[in-house]
């Protein structure tokens, strides 16, 4: 990561002398810190003092046999730290961080739903991630539960709200817009959203339960699965997590033609959702634009790859195919006649009466609280954070291409939105770059198919922001646990809080400006 000034560390260890806490550089990022349940809340009030990037990228539980594991995974202006806390089975319970830092919420809900450690001082309850009908006291992530084997309480009487004069409107589970399910109960007065309270995990599918019966190479097919439309940045993240492990180089080649993969899927996810926003406000010509010029782009990734969609493109050690010379100029004359049409697009969105209407000074996120939040991704380049892995930690060929971070100021609809349009032309001009300077050599090394004990962290950018991996191995041909955090469960935060005190109406433009997608933020 780029440096700031701040040494973290430094002021970790000045300020923790007399703490009962362990910090070990170089491990789970730039260092673990090991601590007791009690004394992770000074480390937090510390980083949060220091640094104004502070957030929690993610929390990952562990069953440990006799303790649980609970490690928040934080992210700094320059580093990224793994916050470690063992907790007895018998009595799982630690101080929640929500008031010290509100970007820890939603995480600390999914890990009681699916490990059982309990954060007191959160203030939600109830289940977040598992059905309601799902029995108390069954955690699915433990190593002695075997979800298929549960059996569901039965439905319980729906008990009816008291909201005062509040209307409430229920969003979902089926969606009109969204082939994903997904709930948001909407409370309004008159035609003002005064609450939004969310329900997630209809989609649930145990991606991460299921990694540990399966072989690191069926692994990779597995998490490709987790999004049809950011397939190869899962990927990407998993077979990372496991060369770490392996200490394993890939060759050069292979990390410039995953590059290029990878922004394919920027360009594939930003058209997608560029046209889908058009659809969301009225304006269907703009969406059949955009989902005209997102085809030829699936069609690149199928010469590339083989494969439209899940392009199964990514192995631990390389990719499977080689890019052949003579497909070189069929790329470049697809991406050359994107990046003609393109200031069309941006004048559409600069300039039409519509979209100014409908997107400007809608669902405004300032930056003080997309800092707060943890937001990522093109949300949070959108209210002014210049946050981007492939700048702050560049990963495969990312730290050998030159391109820009976008960021706008505004902090709306029509910010985010403009954040992705500039990224189109940012990733036509990464793959540009790329192809030009495409090295020679092998496109993959062989790897084992044991891997050694150990534990990483990973992240890669993508196209809705930060995703983050923890993998850990034992030893064996499977993994003992793999974590994956979503860029959309960082990012639904932020529109609990813009869509209040906002026109009923304008839910649908602020929604979609998140880029969501419900599949990959359940697994």
């Amino acid at each position: 990561m780029p440096s700031n000034g701040i040494d973290i560390l430094k002021i970790l260890e000045d300020k923790l002398q007399n703490k009962p806490v362990q910090i070990v550089p170089g491990t789970l990022g730039t260092a673990a810190i090991i601590t007791k349940s009690g004394s992770h809340r000074d480390v937090f009030q510390i980083l949060v003092d220091a640094d104004e990037k502070t957030a929690v990228v993610s929390i990952t539980g562990i069953d440990l046999g006799e303790n649980l594991g609970v490690y928040y995974h934080v992210r700094t202006s320059n580093a990224l730290l793994t916050i470690q806390i063992e907790v007895p089975k018998a009595n799982p319970t630690l101080a929640s961080v929500n008031d010290i830092t509100p970007s820890a919420a939603f995480h600390e809900l999914e890990v009681t739903d699916l490990i059982g450690a309990v954060f007191e001082g959160n203030p939600s309850s109830g289940h977040f991630v598992l059905p309601d009908t799902w029995p108390e006291g069954v955690y699915p992530l433990r190593k002695d539960v075997n979800a298929c084997e549960v059996k569901l309480d039965p439905p319980a009487a729906e008990e009816k709200s008291d909201d005062g004069k509040l209307v409430k409107i229920v969003i979902g589970p089926q969606h009109p817009a969204l082939l994903e399910p997904e709930k948001f109960v909407v409370l309004v007065e008159g035609e003002t959203v005064r609450e939004v309270r969310p329900r997630i995990g209809y989609v649930h599918r145990g991606i991460e339960k299921a990694s540990e019966s399966r072989t690191y190479l069926q692994d990779v097919y597995l998490v490709e699965r987790i999004c049809g439309i950011c397939n190869s940045c899962h990927a990407c993240a998993f077979v990372e997590s496991v060369e770490k492990i392996l200490k394993l180089e890939v060759p050069p080649r292979a990390k410039y033609l995953r590059t290029i993969i990878l922004e394919l899927n920027r360009l594939h996810s930003h058209l997608l959702t560029l046209g889908h926003a058009g659809l969301e406000i009225g304006y269907e010509t703009l969406f059949q634009y955009f989902w005209r010029d997102r085809e030829p782009i699936m069609d690149i990734t199928e010469i590339l790859t083989g494969n439209r969609v899940i392009s199964s493109s990514m192995t631990v050690g390389g990719v499977r195919r080689d890019l052949k010379e003579t497909d070189i100029p069929k790329v470049k004359a697809v991406l050359s006649g994107l990046k003609k049409r393109l200031p069309f697009y941006v004048k559409v969105y600069r300039e039409e009466p519509t979209i100014g209407l409908r997107m400007q000074k809608v669902g405004t996120l300032k930056r003080e609280n997309a800092l707060k939040l943890g937001v990522v991704g093109p949300v949070a380049r959108g209210s002014g954070v210049d946050i981007d892995v492939r700048k702050d930690a560049p990963y495969e060929a990312y730290g050998e291409i030159p391109f820009k971070v976008i960021t706008y100021d505004a902090g709306d609809t029509w910010a985010r939105m403009n954040v992705r349009m500039d990224e189109v032309e940012e990733s036509i001009n990464i793959i540009e770059y790329a192809l030009d300077h495409l090295p020679e050599g092998p496109f993959r090394v062989r790897a084992p198919r044991v891997v050694p004990a150990g534990e990483v962290v990973n992240r890669v950018e993508a196209p809705r922001g930060e995703l983050f991996y923890y993998v850990k191995s034992n030893g064996t041909a499977f993994p003992d646990r793999v974590k994956v955090r979503t860029p959309t469960f960082a990012n639904i935060p932020a529109f609990l809080t813009t869509a209040v005190g906002e026109p009923l109406a304008d839910v649908p433009p602020n929604f979609v400006s998140l880029d969501p997608c419900f599949s990959c933020t359940d697994r």
